[in-house]
């Protein structure tokens, strides 16, 4: 039993839509959603704290000696759950590994591509040299897990995959196809309050409230609004996660289509009543998105608005576009991962574009297939349900590494923005930051680069058994985490 805690035997249960595609191996995903899992058992070097500010996690603290130059104190007296000491070794280990051949079909790979050089002063301080300035490393370190390098030298990104190691708050006993077991790791940093902790996915909404409701499980992650009464009304409470970020109607502006037209695009986001979406399907729990980034974001522009709803604007740019009898497009949408109120956005968006003579086709596809569609450009289709994601590591300008032309299949590309995004990324002068920041977001806005939504729900279901849930920037602290008697 830990220590401290009387009712750690119990075992935390949590119910999530699905567990990470490439299972426990960390460099396959940085979305925030493979983190839900991740977490329990590893750690970045940072962080997203309050405010989106870099707070501290394996890296303690760090200081910027020149605009290319950042050096890091590392915790100390941490080991990964092998045994294996966690120091700037296995930092600089795990780097050079996404540098290296093997590394590079790793979609973290990217996160490792403006780091020139790694030094270890001693054991717990590390100097990291980049390619470019960078002055938020702080924030882009908290993308970079870290592996024991022996043990991944041993088993490979495949065994890793099915057996991890890390220094995170538990260890994981066995990974099946629908279901992590885990077990308390008491010498990590994070000592957990809990013995034992259960990821089940439940990819169908209604599963996961069954689930909740029945004494399954004690966590249902991504409820919809329209559960709302009935889990309180049997005494469950329901969690809203902070936004980090907005939920979009992503349009491909790379293929043959009227949507390449920004009259079009701009026309799409006057037609759709998004206070109605708002008001109604979100019932009233977030606010219609006015730019691509959320209001908890330190860096939102608060004088861009929202589109208004205005069907007689958007009929006359259609017809100024050459489209006053309308046309037909297709939206893929994940299907399984997701609740009725996100379809019902989009049947609402349908309804919405008809008005203005678009037929809009909805097209639910399975959820390796949409993977593809991002990472390898296989869509079917000319349009797609997505976000425009801050996290992991909180940064404003973190969406545009996949909606802009840097990214390898990209879907929207304005290359007279390019240069701003990379100056806004590497200036240590706050003012000019915020000056290029704000002109991005207004472009991308102005130039309907997406049909800009809503900020998405994040609601979770909560038995009033569990005790210390909560999340900031996006992140379940499995530590935390203990049920009552």
């Amino acid at each position: 039993m830990i220590a401290g805690t009387a009712n750690s035997a119990e075992t935390v249960r949590i119910g999530l839509a699905s567990l990470p595609p490439g299972n426990a191996n960390p460099f396959t995903q940085a979305s925030r959603t493979s983190w839900y899992t991740w977490r329990a058992f590893l750690d970045t070097l940072t962080q997203i704290g309050p405010g989106m500010a870099p707070a501290p996690a394996l890296a303690l603290s760090w200081k910027n000696t020149n605009p290319n130059t950042w050096v890091l104190n590392l915790r100390p007296n941490t080991t990964f759950s092998n045994g294996e000491p966690f120091n700037a070794e296995a930092v600089i280990a795990t780097i050079k590994y996404l540098q290296g051949p093997q590394g590079q079909i790793e979609v973290v790979a990217t996160e490792s591509k403006n780091i020139a050089n790694l030094r270890a002063i001693d054991s717990l301080t590390l100097e990291v040299t980049t390619k470019q300035p960078d002055p938020i490393f702080p924030r882009s370190i908290a993308a970079l897990p870290i592996v024991p390098p022996a043990y991944w030298a041993k088993v490979g990104r495949e065994g890793f995959a099915l057996a991890p190691i890390g220094t995170g708050s538990y260890v994981v006993e066995n990974w099946g196809k629908a279901k992590v077991t885990l077990k308390a790791n008491a010498q990590s940093w994070r000592a957990p309050k809990s013995e034992r902790v259960e990821i089940i996915a439940l990819p169908e909404m209604s599963s996961r409230i069954q689930a909740l409701l029945s004494g399954r499980i004690e966590l249902a992650s991504e409820i919809g609004p329209e559960d709302i009464d009935a889990l309180e009304a049997a005494g469950f409470k329901f969690y809203q996660r902070p936004a980090t970020s907005i939920e979009v109607m992503a349009l491909n502006t790379i293929i043959d289509s009227p949507l390449k037209d920004v009259r079009v695009r701009q026309a799409l986001n006057y037609a759709v009543d998004r206070q109605a979406i708002s008001a109604t399907i979100m019932h009233g729990l977030v606010p219609p998105g006015t730019q691509t980034t959320p209001r908890s974001n330190p860096e939102y522009d608060q004088s861009l608005s929202a589109y208004p709803y205005d069907p007689v604007k958007a009929k006359a740019l259609l017809a100024e576009a050459g489209y006053a009898k309308g046309f037909s497009f297709v939206v893929e949408l994940s299907s399984g991962t997701t609740g009725s109120h996100y379809f019902s956005m989009f049947q609402k968006i349908a309804d919405d574009l008809a008005k203005v003579g678009v037929k809009l086709e909805i097209r639910p596809i399975p959820w390796a297939q949409y993977v593809r569609g991002v990472t390898q450009g296989e869509w079917k289709s000319q349009a797609f349900g997505f976000e425009y994601e801050t996290m992991p590591t909180g940064e404003t300008l973190r969406p545009f590494r996949l909606h802009s032309c840097t990214w390898a299949f990209p879907w929207y590309c304005d290359a007279s923005l390019t240069p701003v995004i990379a100056e806004a990324k590497s200036t240590f002068d706050p003012a000019r930051r915020i000056e290029l920041v704000h002109r991005i977001l207004r472009e991308y806005r102005d130039k309907a680069a997406a049909l800009i939504l809503v900020e998405p729900l994040g609601l979770d279901g909560v038995s009033p058994k569990l005790q210390g849930y909560n999340q900031i920037s996006g992140i379940i602290p499995y530590q935390d985490l203990v049920v009552s008697k």
